[in-house]
C-alpha cells in the first residue's frame, strides 16, 4: 500500500477505495440475487470478488500506517494487483454489456436494443430455451404474477444501470489506486 504523503491523505484515499469496493460488492450481490435460471454468469461472481478484494486492500492500506512491512514494495504490489483486477472486471462487464442502452424503447423502433436488454444474462435473471421458446426469469416471474410490462421494463433497466454502475466504480477504483501508487512513488523518489 503505497503510503501517500500524510496519514490523513492515506486515510481519505483508503476511505474512498473502501467505499468504491462496498458499492461494487453491493451492486454485484444485487445482480446475483436477481439471477434465477441457470448458472450464474461468471462476470457477476468476478465483480463480487473484485469488490471484496478492493475492500480488503483498503483495510490493508490503512494498516500500512502502523505496520511498516505493508508499506513499500508489498503495498505497491497489492495496490497494483487490485488495480489490475478492477480494470479487468470493468472491461469484463463492458464486454458483457455489449453497448446496450439502459432504456427500453416502448415504440419497438429499437428492437435490437430491446432484445439485448431483455436477453442479456447480466440483468435478465437467466434464460432457458432457444429462439421463440426462450424464457427469461425476470420476464417469467413478472408475467406469472400478471404485473404490467412497464414493471418488467423498469426491472431490466434498473439491472442494466446497476451493471453499468459496477463497471464505472471498478474503473474509478483502479484510477484511485494508480493515483495513490504514483503519489507514493513520487514521495519515495523525492525522499520526504
Amino acid at each position: 500500500m503505497s503510503k501517500v504523503g500524510s496519514p490523513l491523505i492515506n486515510w481519505i484515499l483508503r476511505a474512498f477505495q473502501a467505499l468504491f469496493g462496498i458499492v461494487i460488492l453491493g451492486l454485484a450481490v444485487t445482480l446475483i440475487r436477481g439471477h434465477h435460471i441457470g448458472s450464474l454468469p461468471s462476470s457477476l461472481g468476478f465483480a463480487a470478488f473484485v469488490g471484496g478484494v478492493t475492500i480488503i486492500a483498503a483495510l490493508i492500506g490503512i494498516a500500512a500506517v502502523w505496520l511498516e512491512f505493508l508499506d513499500g514494495i508489498v503495498g505497491l504490489a497489492v495496490d497494483s494487483l487490485v488495480a489490475v483486477l478492477n480494470v479487468a472486471g470493468g472491461i469484463f462487464l463492458a464486454i458483457k454489456l455489449k453497448g446496450v442502452s439502459c432504456k427500453w424503447d416502448p415504440t419497438g423502433q429499437n428492437r435490437s436494443n430491446n432484445s439485448n436488454l431483455a436477453y442479456n444474462d447480466l440483468f435478465s435473471g437467466g434464460c432457458e430455451g432457444k429462439g421463440d421458446a426462450t424464457l427469461c426469469a425476470n420476464w417469467f416471474h413478472d408475467m406469472s404474477r400478471n404485473i404490467i410490462q412497464s414493471n418488467v421494463q423498469g426491472l431490466l433497466e434498473g439491472h442494466c444501470r446497476e451493471s453499468r454502475a459496477a463497471m464505472v466504480f471498478m474503473f474509478m477504483a483502479a484510477v484511485l489506486l494508480l493515483a495513490s501508487g504514483l503519489m507514493g512513488f513520487l514521495k519515495r523518489r523525492k525522499g520526504y
